[in-house]
């Protein structure tokens, strides 16, 4: 959808704000440029809609250059919301909301039902407020008109610049959770400048973090938080992010891979030989053995192999069927919920298709936490 290639930006022939970047970001993604003052992150952004051009390299929308679009018709296809939001004091809300409509020569029928639709998009009442002055509403309400003419002429490609960073944190909160609703709804390529790393674990699909002009890592929320590429995204990032965003420990982050399993054709015997073996009181009864893929029929614990000696009984016939499950991306904070309202000590974490990859237990939770608080003291 957009990409750049190998493209520089200078102000004089000495030094590159952007230095030969590289990025492609797909259709319907939300990417963060994240980075301290001075990295480039609104630079590029400003770029993509030609507010800067590029010095050298070639921006490409939907595979065509964008040096080869009038500047006025490319920017009037582009959302645009920025920190101040930008609405005309003078200009009621309507008028607002409907400038571009009006410059793209739509007819007054079609820009009022289309201004509606944006209020009442960005929640708030078409009759309460579409003849309303931009000074009658709170900062919150002015960033949402900002969101909603953004979004007017129903552009393919919207450009936020810290667009919630002069509110306050609870508005400003309400509004990150706005966003992620209507991107759920509407699947808008969005580029977003911040320099707060815990909105852009939030609200990216994928964060680019910058640094001199270039692209440091360019990856998953996830990947950034568990993997950073060097010291300085470590850093930016910061060692205790974990302790901050639990959400972003998947229960595949947390389970153990190779559970003690037992088939269903199984006796009382082995079941006891293999919980002896693998030093456990606790078996996932699945349905084949051996290597392949399994899936869970049951749990074994000491009370169902209680007075259970016989070798006719199999695990067929005394399996506990009472168990809970979840999958790969269940958060932390999700599976500990479960954890704790079912009184468990044990969890299968299966794929989407039902197989079996893995549990966590008490001990694999506590290992977790071990481990962020040695990473947290050692910085």
């Amino acid at each position: 959808m957009i990409e750049f290639k190998k493209v520089s930006k200078s102000y004089d022939s000495q030094t590159n704000v952007i230095d030969q970047l590289d990025l492609k970001i797909n259709k319907g993604e939300l990417v963060v440029l994240i980075g301290e003052s001075g990295s480039g992150k609104t630079t590029t952004m400003k770029m993509i809609n030609r507010l800067h051009e590029p010095t050298s390299g070639t921006i490409l929308i939907d595979g065509k250059n964008i040096m080869e679009i009038n500047p006025i018709e490319l920017r009037r296809n582009i959302g645009y919301v920025i920190q101040k939001v930008g609405l005309f004091p003078h200009m009621t809300i309507g008028e607002n909301i409907e400038l571009i409509p009006t410059l793209k020569k739509w007819d007054k029928a079609k820009k009022r039902k289309r201004t509606e639709e944006l209020l009442d998009l960005v929640g708030l009442n078409p009759q309460q407020y579409i003849d309303r002055y931009p000074n009658e509403l709170s900062g919150g309400q002015q960033q949402r008109i900002g969101v909603a003419r953004a979004l007017a002429v129903d552009p393919e490609v919207i450009l936020m610049d810290e667009p919630f960073s002069a509110l306050d944190p609870i508005t400003r909160e309400q509004l990150q959770e706005e966003l992620l609703k209507l991107q759920d709804e509407l699947h808008k390529t969005i580029v977003f400048v911040t320099h707060d790393m815990d909105e852009a674990l939030k609200l990216g699909d994928k964060i680019a973090v910058m640094k001199d002009g270039k692209i440091i890592q360019y990856d998953t929320p996830e990947n950034i938080l568990k993997n950073p590429i060097n010291d300085f995204v470590e850093y930016f990032v910061g060692k205790d992010r974990l302790w901050k965003s639990p959400e972003m420990v998947y229960a595949r982050d947390i389970m153990k891979k190779q559970p003690a399993t037992i088939s269903l054709e199984r006796t009382p015997a082995k079941a006891l030989e293999i919980m002896k073996e693998k030093q456990t009181d606790y078996l996932l009864v699945v349905d084949v053995p051996g290597d392949r893929p399994k899936k869970v029929q049951g749990i074994i614990t000491p009370k169902e192999l209680k007075n259970k000696t016989t070798s006719d009984i199999k695990m067929k016939d005394i399996l506990n069927k009472s168990y809970h499950v979840v999958a790969e991306k269940t958060n932390m904070v999700q599976v500990l919920n479960i954890m704790k309202e079912n009184k468990l000590k044990n969890l299968p974490v299966v794929d989407e298709d039902g197989y079996l990859k893995g549990l966590i237990t008490q001990t694999t939770i506590l290992n977790l936490f071990a481990d962020a608080i040695s990473d947290y003291e050692e910085a």
